[in-house]
């Protein structure tokens, strides 16, 4: 229980630290990479939804759109990563740089297609490049320090 309650009060706030990187001239990054990668490869499987819902509730912080379409937005991505997460095993840097790479740009093109779809703004429509490589980069690399710090290590698969 006590993991649930750490996840619903800290995971969403890794947003608000995006924009507070961002602010601080760090390279620009995707958080919804992160969100992405770890759903999809390193946590725990029966988890996956409701953490899901941790992360586009996150999301609704920093983008105008409904939490509905942030479930898509972020849900998409992971639903086409999980079947992988066995043929990927031992989760080698390479493959974390490559779908963190399909990641940056299937996240703003998702977001920009279903806004329009469903008539919801969004913020995150435009497909920026240097966001799209610094996000390919950095996200393996801080994910290595997310999945051993609360409440993202709680929720590891074991293997």
């Amino acid at each position: 229980m006590k993991r649930w309650v750490l996840w619903f009060l800290l995971a969403p706030q890794t947003w608000l630290l995006g924009g507070v990187w961002r602010d601080a001239g760090l390279p620009p990054f995707e958080v919804g990479v992160l969100a992405c990668l770890h759903l999809a490869f390193f946590a725990e499987r029966a988890a996956v939804p409701w953490l899901l819902l941790g992360m586009a509730i996150g999301r609704c912080l920093v983008d105008e759109a409904t939490l509905p379409l942030h479930l898509l937005v972020l849900g998409i991505p992971v639903a086409v990563l999980l079947p992988l997460r066995t043929l990927f095993f031992g989760q080698r840097l390479v493959w974390q740089v490559l779908a963190a790479l399909l990641c940056a740009i299937a996240i703003p093109r998702l977001s920009a297609l279903l806004g329009q779809m469903f008539d919801q703004p969004s913020s995150a429509e435009l497909l920026e490049p240097a966001v799209v490589a610094w996000s390919a980069v950095l996200a393996p690399l801080l994910l290595l320090l997310l999945r051993r710090l609360p409440p993202w290590a709680a929720f590891e698969e074991v293997r």
